[in-house]
């Protein structure tokens, strides 16, 4: 009884993790955006999300460097200067890399 105890605390204690720290966005799809401004060495990448489906609103995804998928304004100005920093880092990485 106390074997079968052990797996079954860990299942509860890992199902009530994920039900506190599930986003929209990990959930697939953005319902609305999060408040406040990310800062860009936070940021290691971005995806796009356009309305379709379930999905009502246009959105951006940042991937946080804690592996977090956070949902932004897209129309946000700030947003938008923190994927022209991810593009311009991408195009140094690249020029890096075919010249070396």
């Amino acid at each position: 009884m106390a074997q079968m105890r052990a797996p079954v605390i860990a299942l509860l204690m890992i199902l009530a993790v994920g039900l506190f720290t599930n986003s929209e966005a990990q959930q697939g799809c953005c319902m609305s955006y999060s408040t406040g401004r990310i800062p860009f060495n936070r940021i290691r990448g971005y995806s796009i999300q356009t309305v379709m489906g379930r999905c009502n609103i246009n959105a951006i995804i940042f991937h946080s460097v804690q592996e977090r998928n956070i949902c932004v304004d897209p129309t946000e100005g700030w947003v938008m200067a923190n994927i022209r920093k991810l593009r311009e880092k991408a195009e140094r990485l690249n020029k890096k890399k075919s010249q070396g």
